[in-house]
């Protein structure tokens, strides 16, 4: 049966990517499928991929939607666009290509070649893209590029943290635990620590792992009291919200500094707390929200007419908003919010075509008593 997959955009137009064909006489779905985006994953797009292939599998009381013939051992060959992918399920285990995968590391793969087959529909392309989505369960490249999640209890206090992590063979990376202290643990160990520590799910053998344990599990030994005192004082330094933030504040004012349509402003600590933006169409003001919804920690105002209630006859103009824009996906700091609203509102021209709020703030046409952006700098 073919399916074809629409895929919806991540943003307020209801518009969808181009269609995806998935094939196999074993799918028992619709002709088409709508995939929305998840907006409670890091990457909402592929969040909702994973979500779909994920409803296709067999689960414990249910058959799902693809089938495993047992005549033919339990294997599937299923087509997206032009690639050919055979799968195997037998004994509650998963094969793909003939090599023992786990399910989510399957679905993370099939979720990766969907998302490519939007633009390329050729089975080498699509073939190279499942090669490299499968070389590393997708857990682990998200430590190589974000960090690895740990958390740990100091006295009643939660400390959430993140550590340095290098691959450094095929199957082994090196983790750092404590000031210049690196141990090993296996890319499967790995994406095990995982599934506690980023998933939250209570599972797996390094559940309610301490530091204590951390560090002899990684390092072989036990560590003197001196070493675990001087690795407890390393992981606090290493909070997460410290880095994440330090990260994306510094990624602001290269940013600032990047571009001369921006114009960042300071507060009395030395911390971001307005950001002007000059939009191809209008002028734009990003402010801290003191509410700090975890979608929408900073507000936006874009600069109207508005008549003076004082002077009928006289039109001033004035801040509007707030305007009501969510952030795609949770978990992103303050620092990424004003980034990725100005980098937005720089193109405001195609920014208020996909996001249907701003549209009833806007009563000037574009390019209508513009902020000068270099005296409000010299000031």
């Amino acid at each position: 049966m073919k399916t074809l997959l629409r895929i919806k955009k991540p943003d307020d137009s209801n518009e969808y990517f181009s269609d995806v064909e998935i094939c196999s006489e074993y799918l028992r779905t619709g002709d088409v499928q709508n995939i929305s985006f998840s907006r409670n994953k890091k990457d909402a797009v592929h969040g909702g991929l994973v979500q779909y292939w994920r409803g296709l599998f067999p689960r414990k009381q249910s058959s799902g939607s693809l089938y495993f013939p047992k005549h033919k051992q339990g294997i599937v060959l299923l087509y997206i666009e032009k690639l050919p992918i055979a799968i195997q399920h037998m004994n509650g285990r998963y094969r793909l290509n003939g090599k023992n995968e786990s399910l989510s590391t399957i679905c993370n793969a099939l979720a990766r070649v969907t998302f490519k087959a939007i633009r390329v529909k050729e089975s080498v392309p699509l073939m190279v893209t499942l090669n490299n989505a499968l070389q590393l369960p997708e857990d682990v490249k998200y430590c190589l590029e974000n960090r690895v999640p740990y958390h740990f209890y100091d006295g009643f206090n939660k400390v959430e943290v993140r550590l340095n992590v290098q691959q450094i063979s095929e199957k082994m990376l090196a983790i750092e635990v404590s000031d210049g202290v690196w141990g090993e643990i296996s890319v499967n160990d790995l994406k095990s620590f995982c599934t506690f520590f980023y998933h939250n799910k209570q599972m797996g053998k390094f559940k309610y792992m301490g530091t204590k344990r951390l560090y002899e599990y990684v390092m072989g030994t036990k560590p003197s009291e001196s070493e675990f005192e001087l690795m407890k004082e390393f992981l606090k330094q290493n909070r997460q919200q410290d880095i994440v933030e330090d990260r994306a504040i510094q990624l602001l004012k290269e940013l600032n500094e990047q571009y001369d349509r921006l114009h960042l402003v300071y507060d009395e600590k030395g911390q971001p707390s307005e950001l002007y933006v000059k939009g191809n169409h209008y002028d734009w003001k990003i402010t801290d929200n003191q509410f700090k919804s975890d979608i929408q920690m900073v507000s936006t105002f874009v600069l109207q007419p508005t008549a003076d209630s004082k002077r009928p006859n006289r039109v001033i103009w004035l801040w509007k908003g707030p305007i009501c824009i969510d952030n795609m996906s949770k978990g992103s700091s303050l620092g990424d919010q004003f980034a990725a609203r100005a980098m937005a509102l720089l193109n405001d021209n195609m920014t208020i075509q996909i996001v249907n709020t701003i549209k009833r703030y806007l009563v000037s046409k574009p390019n209508t008593n513009r902020i000068d952006f270099d005296e409000m700098q010299r000031m």
